[in-house]
């Protein structure tokens, strides 16, 4: 079975009027059996608490993960997280946090401060970390590695940045997780980072609804979708499909501590 590491299933719903029911219907028919879904925000884990048991009971493992985006920085920097500490049995770990000195649609120092908010929460909630980076992965490294987080649970989601800071990432013991960006023609860099990673240290996501992969792009992505990732990766590898499935799903339940049958 395929996994989608990372999809912002409220996303898909509320803006882009896809069907709860149309989403597990595709990702059946494409045997992605599993899914992390990130929230954002209170009201997106709540409506993931809600959908959860559509997907359980459609045999799909479905799994929230909760954090403020670097986007979002400046708009919850003062807001409590008691919502994720109160929850934190449903949760599996803390994400999407990081920085995005790319777009800055918040202060950079106000992304850090958040940054270092959820660094905390997760230590303190015992949670692996999802990292959003772009632009400002070097400093997140520096900043994960000052908080002690060498050889701890870390995945940076939809990694674009450099072979040598993904190298560092390794090094240190953690993960990374590519996204329909890798089947892209001109995506020659990351490809390269694709062919020298460990495959126990990598995942694949959809982030869906963006990011959707050849022979999709352009269009609205969703978690069925993953599976073209995989494809495209087992070939460009040279590995098999089902070894590919496997050591993901290895790598899956080794870093959220959890087993899908």
């Amino acid at each position: 079975m395929f996994i989608d590491s990372h999809a912002h299933i409220h996303m898909l719903v509320k803006e882009k009027g896809c069907q709860i029911s149309e989403i597990i219907d595709e990702m059946k028919e494409n045997n992605v059996y599993a899914v992390a879904n990130i929230c954002g925000n209170e009201n997106e884990f709540l409506f993931s608490q809600q959908i959860q048991n559509v997907f359980l009971d459609s045999g799909i493992s479905f799994f929230s993960v909760a954090g403020f985006h670097p986007h979002e920085a400046e708009k919850f920097i003062d807001s409590p997280t008691r919502w994720i500490s109160d929850n934190s049995d449903a949760i599996t770990a803390v994400g999407e946090i990081g920085l995005d000195f790319y777009y800055d649609f918040s202060p950079r120092e106000t992304q850090r401060k958040m940054l270092r908010k959820m660094i905390d929460l997760s230590l303190e909630l015992q949670k692996p970390l999802i990292i959003h980076g772009r632009s400002g992965e070097d400093e997140i490294v520096e900043m994960l590695l000052e908080c002690g987080f060498k050889d701890k649970k870390v995945l940076f989601h939809c990694y674009t940045g450099s072979f040598e800071t993904a190298m560092k990432i390794f090094k240190n013991g953690w993960y990374l997780s590519f996204s329909g960006i890798v089947t892209f023609n001109r995506s020659i860099e990351l490809q390269k980072i694709l062919e020298n990673s460990p495959v126990d240290r990598v995942f694949f996501e959809t982030d869906s609804p963006f990011l959707a992969p050849v022979p999709f792009r352009g269009k609205t992505n969703t978690p069925a979708k993953v599976r073209y990732v995989y494809e495209f990766a087992s070939r460009f590898l040279n590995i098999e499909t089902s070894d590919m499935q496997k050591r993901v799903k290895d790598n899956f339940e080794r870093f959220f501590n959890i087993t899908i049958s």
